[in-house]
């Protein structure tokens, strides 16, 4: 049995223009992303405090007609209802945070799960000291730097805000020219290819980043993101086996991982990056799909178990009849 489809989550800094078009009349588009579903969710920031005023916007991946938008309260907190089932890209951007994108699939009947997400501090110019004796000195990570390139990182802020992704590139790598040691600096020209499109060049500063910055989990996410996105599981899980496990809260890029290798017949490292995603969100789909794995190595008992765990937490999920169906032919 080959999986149906891959949960793409985009970098965890770049908003980007994801969607599937389809034909539909004009008058109908603008509602097809309307429906009986609910979802909620949380932002927080590096340091696990709440993120007030984020900006949440959902864009349904079935459409390029929209969906609706809100602003989390003083908890973080958001929420939306009247949505579609199906593939949803979620946008999260606030004031001094690297934006983020990811893609989720939503129920439109039963009980989505709660969305936490981390957003991680943009680099920022340092603002200049008071005027007294000294002329002003700006800094970026200790380091002195001219106006003009705290002008060009400004710049580039401002850009990638509006997602001007070439123009927020352009000034980023002209300040980088005095700062090429800085890993948030090339993590946002990474962000800013990516959002270009340029995957090949967004990988390349990513992992500058995670060079010049180690202890940065955005960096090591981004590769994961990347490389999972272009079939290269294994490279993919080796980045996020860089992140301190309690800084993953969302199990979509170990579920893509272990899609990625089921379909390549590679099933013990199909199993081994499902345990990781029920490790981080013990859902139904994740137990569903190592249930898929399990079975095809012959683990029939073991399968059994998953995907009875699967219809516990979702009887009336999406892979449901499925599931029921396979047990049918387990004694």
């Amino acid at each position: 049995m080959r999986l149906r489809g891959l949960r793409l989550i985009v970098s965890i800094c770049a908003a980007l223009a994801v969607g599937f078009a389809f034909a539909a009349p004009a008058s109908l588009a603008a509602q097809d992303w309307k429906g009986r579903g609910r979802v909620d969710g949380v932002v927080k920031n590096d340091k696990g405090e709440p993120v007030a005023g984020a900006t949440v916007k959902l864009r349904w991946g079935k459409s390029s007609h929209g969906g609706p938008d809100a602003t989390t309260d003083a908890k973080g907190k958001w929420a939306f209802f009247g949505i579609a089932g199906g593939p949803w890209n979620i946008d999260f951007e606030a004031p001094g945070y690297l934006p983020k994108q990811i893609q989720v699939p939503l129920l439109e009947g039963g009980r989505n799960e709660t969305i936490s997400i981390q957003l991680e501090p943009a680099p920022q110019a340092a603002p200049a000291p008071a005027a007294e004796a000294a002329p002003p000195q700006l800094e970026v990570g200790g380091k002195k730097i001219s106006p003009e390139t705290a002008s060009a990182i400004e710049a580039g802020n401002a850009a990638l805000a509006a997602k001007s992704f070439a123009v927020a590139r352009e000034n980023y790598v002209k300040a980088a020219a005095e700062l090429p040691d800085n890993g948030p600096l090339l993590q946002r020209i990474a962000v800013a290819y990516l959002g270009e499109g340029n995957k090949d060049e967004a990988l390349r500063y990513a992992r500058l980043a995670s060079e010049k910055s180690p202890q940065d989990s955005g960096p090591w996410q981004m590769i994961a993101e990347i490389e999972i996105g272009k079939g290269n599981a294994a490279a993919g899980l080796d980045a996020l086996s860089k992140i301190p496990p309690e800084k993953i809260v969302d199990n979509s890029l170990y579920m893509n991982a272990g899609i990625h290798l089921y379909n390549k017949k590679s099933l013990p490292e199909a199993e081994a990056a499902f345990d990781k995603a029920i490790a981080v969100k013990p859902d139904a789909s994740a137990y569903y799909y190592r249930g898929l794995t399990r079975y095809q190595e012959k683990k029939i008992s073991d399968a059994k178990a998953d995907f009875q765990k699967a219809l516990e937490l979702d009887p009336n999920g999406p892979d449901a009849k499925d599931i029921k169906d396979l047990l049918k032919t387990i004694p």
